[in-house]
């Protein structure tokens, strides 16, 4: 019988989860199949961006976004696309 469990650690020690930070603010621009458009979000939340129908507009808006935001912060900024299973950083603040 196959069941969903996780293997259990050998000796009971907890490997801490690596996660991938690219930067402290990140405009992430992904295709919507509901609406047919590009959103733009950050840090995962919908951003006042209207969806885009192409996606060189939606990135357009990113980055001008970030920019503008990384001129008044000293937190990092990137804009990525996630797309065909793949993270790209199409941007990211000097």
């Amino acid at each position: 019988m196959l069941t969903n469990q996780r293997p259990r650690n050998s000796g009971g020690v907890n490997r801490p989860r690596l996660s991938l930070k690219i930067a402290d603010v990140e405009y992430r621009i992904r295709w919507d199949e509901a609406s047919q458009a590009w959103d733009v979000l950050r840090n995962g939340a919908v951003t006042a961006v209207a969806a885009r129908k192409k996606k060189s507009s939606a990135v357009a808006s990113a980055i001008r976004d970030a920019k503008a935001e990384s001129e008044t912060s000293t937190a990092t900024f990137a804009v990525t696309c996630f797309e065909d299973g793949k993270l790209q950083t199409l941007w990211k603040a000097p």
